[in-house]
């Protein structure tokens, strides 16, 4: 049976319908550059400006959505040889320590974000790209927003191990699908 779109289901899969329309549209625009490079002599100049900016939204959104489904590579050779009480342990101490990294880069990411936009006194100057004259923060922003997006899904993972709430692959003791590593 089909699921039903609702308002709800895209809010709720944002994070992957950003990724694949920006994914398409980098695939689109560099296929489009090389036909008009190749065989009409005609490139398209802004292409890269924009490509490059499509990719970094793909990336930076992508990785929390990947995060958010728990498809990152995780090394969990020796963990998996563990005790139960110490895997869970070790689980516990790594989503502390991942939790702690997401915010650091979240909080310098917005300051990133923050200088594209403020010099140092606190006047605005935006910072533009090259040949379209945008300014960078469009592009910039998506950094944030994706560590902030995976800092999000990090808390919300802990919150549910500490309550003993796991989905079948968020069990350290090991659920269905223990092959996605110690989060």
């Amino acid at each position: 049976m089909k699921k039903k779109i609702t308002p709800k289901v895209i809010l709720k899969n944002l994070d992957a319908i950003v990724t694949s329309v920006t994914l398409l549209s980098c695939v689109i625009l560099v296929n489009t550059n090389i036909i008009m490079r190749y065989f009409f002599s005609a490139p398209i100049k802004w292409s890269e400006e924009v490509v490059t900016g499509l990719f970094v939204w793909t990336c930076f959104i992508g990785s929390a959505y990947a995060y958010r489904k728990h498809e990152h590579l995780g090394v969990d050779i020796l963990v998996k040889h563990l005790p139960t009480k110490a895997r869970r342990i070790v689980s516990s101490v790594m989503a502390v320590i991942e939790l702690l990294v997401l915010i650091m880069l979240t909080w310098i990411s917005a300051e990133y974000c923050y200088h594209l936009v403020f010099s140092r006194s606190g006047a605005i100057k935006l910072m533009l790209t090259d040949y379209l004259r945008i300014p960078k923060i469009w592009n910039g922003i998506a950094v944030p927003i994706g560590f902030g997006l995976s800092t999000y899904h990090s808390i919300r993972f802990m919150i549910n191990r500490f309550r003993g709430i796991y989905a079948d692959h968020d069990d350290p003791e090991g659920g269905e699908n223990n092959d996605v590593g110690v989060y």
